[in-house]
């Protein structure tokens, strides 16, 4: 006899099997279905044991004591060892290809939760999608005589199931649109996207960590979007797992009042290490809206004198001003410098710019002479010289008190990607980008 004989569909949803009679063989009932434990080690988990309750007790049956699995009653065999536990031991062997969620389980963690105690009727992070959604049911599928997770199930479809309103709304779907896309197709994520957020009401021993590579993957805008839709514990322990690297970038990407909920409880020397790590205007940003303290502590905390330095001269700026939005970050170049000269040190110092679209040419005195578009450079000669071909008429700059409006409509007017600042005696102190504005011209 087939586990599944009463059981024609190939794939079966979690929010139909919950409440299922759970009855021996020779007809002793022992309760009501309430969970899975899978095996989280693998891409598509398989299930493990039923969870059932009993006067509000818990236990577990092996899957491999349930003679069939229906909607209507599951029947197990009569033998069966029940076990009485919220959680399920963890599977000992080593898979060459792990879940996203079992890379999730570390520590001392060895008993896993049961599957929708994590996943269902929460939040989880779509690695695949790039965002966070709230997961309403879990499909398996037969294979075998096993069941396996397959997809998450996230649309209205499955919000209507999970509420039990399904035959309700399908058979008025039936009736009035009966080719409905509704009834057709469903919200799924493929499980092996999924990752599950941090949640304390998970069992204490259970250790959830969102420090996987597919979120290392992402691009720090999209982090970023991810980590305004967690709520606070959830956003602190996926920020708090991300290299100071990346930690840098995403906290750039981030909004400002979820920006500082992040930041405030941060010990000063590990917000340094991500600090140092970011363009410094950005980070000027951040400490400008700081506790003058704090923000004192975290500076102290920066290894790099000369980030240290930067730092503490943008500060002293308006943050309105250019002189607040610039980068220090600047491609200053000699006028003596040939074509072949400027790409050796592009190759040496990219990484440590935030832009190289524009070359700033200055003096001894870090006087600015003029500028050069870097497409116009390649096609030059290798030993041209850049005083040759620089342009010295027509250079817009504006000083560190300009207000950013200012800055803008010039920009605009212009069409510059980046615009130098200098002081009154024409020395260069950095560059303002079209991305340092944009955002306050999105907000007006």
């Amino acid at each position: 006899m087939s586990v599944f004989e009463y059981f024609s569909d190939i794939s079966l949803h979690f929010s139909r099997s919950l409440g299922t009679p759970i009855i021996t063989e020779d007809g002793n009932k022992l309760g009501t279905l309430t969970d899975f434990f899978v095996d989280y080690e693998e891409i598509y988990p398989v299930v493990l044991a039923i969870q059932y309750t009993k006067n509000k007790q818990l236990f577990y049956i092996k899957w491999d004591d349930v003679k069939t699995f229906s909607y209507k009653k599951i029947i197990i065999k009569s033998e069966s060892d029940i076990g009485r536990s919220r959680t399920y031991p963890k599977a000992k062997k080593t898979k060459v290809m792990a879940s996203l969620l079992a890379n999730q389980f570390h520590g001392s963690t060895v008993e896993y939760p049961a599957l929708g105690k994590v996943i269902l009727d929460r939040q989880i992070v779509d690695t695949s999608g790039k965002k966070v959604v709230r997961v309403n049911d879990i499909q398996f599928i037969k294979t075998g005589k096993n069941l396996r997770v397959t997809h998450a199930a996230i649309g209205i479809r499955s919000m209507m199931r999970r509420l039990g309103f399904e035959p309700i709304i399908d058979g008025v779907f039936k009736v009035v649109k009966p080719k409905a896309i509704y009834l057709s197709r469903e919200s799924l994520i493929n499980w092996k996207y999924v990752l599950a957020i941090p949640d304390k009401s998970v069992q204490s021993n259970v250790k959830v960590s969102l420090n996987t590579e597919q979120i290392e993957e992402l691009h720090p805008a999209d982090i970023a979007d991810i980590l305004e839709e967690l709520d606070t514990h959830a956003r602190d322990a996926l920020f708090s797992d991300l290299h100071p690297k990346l930690a840098a970038e995403t906290l750039a990407e981030v909004e400002e009042d979820v920006q500082s909920s992040m930041i405030k409880d941060k010990d000063p020397e590990e917000m340094a290490k991500i600090i140092e790590n970011m363009d410094t205007d950005d980070a000027a940003d951040i400490l400008d809206d700081m506790d003058e303290e704090k923000a004192g502590q975290i500076i102290s905390n920066i290894q790099d004198e000369e980030i240290q330095e930067e730092i503490g001269e943008l500060l002293e700026h308006e943050e309105d001003s250019a002189g607040g939005l610039m980068s220090t970050e600047v491609f200053e170049v000699s006028k003596n410098l040939t074509r072949k000269d400027v790409l050796e040190l592009i190759r040496e110092k990219h990484e440590e710019l935030e832009t190289i679209y524009d070359l700033y040419v200055i003096d001894d005195d870090f006087k600015l002479l003029g500028t050069l578009e870097l497409r116009d450079l390649l096609i030059q000669a290798d030993d041209i010289r850049l005083e040759e071909i620089m342009e010295t008429k027509h250079i817009q700059k504006i000083s560190p008190d300009s207000h950013w409006k200012d800055v803008a409509e010039i920009m605009d007017k212009y069409n510059l990607i980046n615009i130098p600042v200098v002081d009154g005696e024409n020395e260069l102190l950095g560059i303002i980008s079209v991305d340092d504005v944009l955002h306050r011209l999105l907000d007006e």
